[in-house]
């Protein structure tokens, strides 16, 4: 066993000693709103949106993309377990800017099939940072407006 493998064995036994009865919450989240968000480790989104347990759903992945796997989480979230609002949360710094698509296929092509690699790069997110939330709003639930959406 890795010693990373380890710690985190031991880190999740403390943390399943100490739940509680937070095994009890229902699955529909308690604040009834759901976060898109980059997968980068410096965020915290439980510090950086005040959550603990029970309260929200947290999809993240590089970038904070709407990708169609992101939406169809939050399609679920919002359609069965009674969602209201999506907050897309980007930041600065993200590595996403730091590379596009040919790029990473390159990286891979001696290694893995790449054909099914869309990277999805985020260079020109300063330039247009709503992208994700227009592709939710035509594609996931055009009757909800992501929260912060004009």
């Amino acid at each position: 066993m890795s010693r990373i493998l380890g710690e985190v064995l031991d880190a999740n036994k403390r943390y399943a000693e100490r739940f509680g009865d937070k095994g009890k919450l229902p699955m529909p989240p308690g604040r009834r709103f759901a976060i898109l968000t980059c997968m980068d480790a410096r965020l915290d989104p439980a510090k950086f949106a005040g959550l603990v347990e029970g309260d929200a759903h947290v999809v993240r992945n590089a970038g904070g993309r709407a990708s169609d796997d992101a939406i169809r989480s939050l399609v679920i979230s919002y359609k069965l377990l009674g969602t209201r609002e999506w907050f897309v949360i980007h930041h600065t710094d993200c590595g996403m800017q730091a590379f596009n698509d040919e790029v990473m296929r390159g990286l891979l092509s001696r290694s893995l099939e790449t054909a099914w690699f869309h990277g999805r790069g985020v260079r020109e997110l300063a330039h247009h940072p709503r992208p994700g939330k227009e592709r939710l709003r035509r594609r996931a639930a055009p009757e909800v407006t992501p929260a912060g959406a004009a």
